[in-house]
């Protein structure tokens, strides 16, 4: 057999014929899942809103030009003028936990965050339909992923020898993995395979632990029903688990804390 060419893969097909699959090197990069922030709407002040929204149409308050001084403005007044006393964080405290709980309120403000996540934390994020109103991801059907992303495991480390093997295993199973890919994109495009075929075929050699890079939206109802679901108290896997939970210290992270009350309402 003819020794193939430096920078190829040598596959042994079914029939015992040797083809040289050439590659191209591609930066691999391990990283822990990660997410940011990246707009945001509403706050406590919003929520309550939502709820008083038959009060407020009935005082005639005279809105503020700038926009972005309504909600407050209109919060103020309905409480000074209006019949209803409640304070603000005793209104989303008794619609949070009321029987049964009133949460539309909740649905007003809406956040859109960014990260970047291995393919079964997406997967997973993908059956919650309701919570999430949104999810744009990148695609490796219409684009090759030059930058080979992955995620690896790293409580595997605290096992003794045999946790580092399989860690080292996985990592190295990864980067054959990311390079049969792009190997695959440039011998099946040669051969014939058309780009869009090739890329959308080749991406079978990635693996669960393969990154992509999303960005999703939810209101705050949205975000509090994942947490509930997916939080780090929950039976959920760890790793979507830590997602969940790095999205909300994004929400308390926002200078100002401005939805402060509504986290303490659902006891987050």
């Amino acid at each position: 057999m003819s020794q193939p060419l430096p920078g190829a893969w040598v596959i042994i097909g079914h029939t015992g014929a040797a083809i040289a699959a050439p590659f191209s090197y591609h930066q691999n990069s391990t990283m822990e899942n990660s997410v940011v922030l990246i707009n945001y709407v509403g706050d406590d002040n919003l929520h309550a809103l939502s709820a008083w929204a038959s009060t407020f149409l009935e005082l005639g308050i005279e809105l503020p030009d700038d926009i972005r001084a309504r909600t407050d403005a209109l919060t103020d007044a309905i409480q000074a003028q209006g019949k209803r006393k409640r304070s603000v964080p005793d209104l989303l405290n008794y619609l949070a936990n009321s029987t049964p709980a009133h949460t539309s309120p909740f649905r007003a403000s809406k956040f859109i965050f960014g990260m970047t996540i291995e393919t079964a934390t997406h997967i997973q994020l993908l059956t919650h339909t309701v919570a999430i109103e949104h999810t744009n991801a990148e695609s490796a059907r219409y684009k090759e992923l030059m930058e080979d992303k992955y995620y690896l495991p790293a409580d595997w480390l605290n096992y003794g020898i045999r946790g580092k093997a399989f860690y080292e295993a996985l990592e190295e199973h990864t980067k054959r993995g990311n390079e049969l890919y792009h190997g695959a994109i440039l011998a099946l495009t040669e051969a014939g395979v058309s780009k869009q075929r090739a890329k959308e075929s080749a991406r079978f050699f990635k693996g669960y632990n393969s990154q992509l890079n999303a960005v999703r939206s939810m209101s705050f109802d949205g975000l509090m029903q994942l947490w509930s679901k997916r939080g780090e108290h929950s039976p959920s896997q760890r790793e979507i688990a830590r997602v969940v939970e790095d999205m909300v210290q994004a929400v308390r992270d926002i200078p100002g804390n401005p939805f402060k009350h509504s986290l303490a309402a659902f006891g987050v």
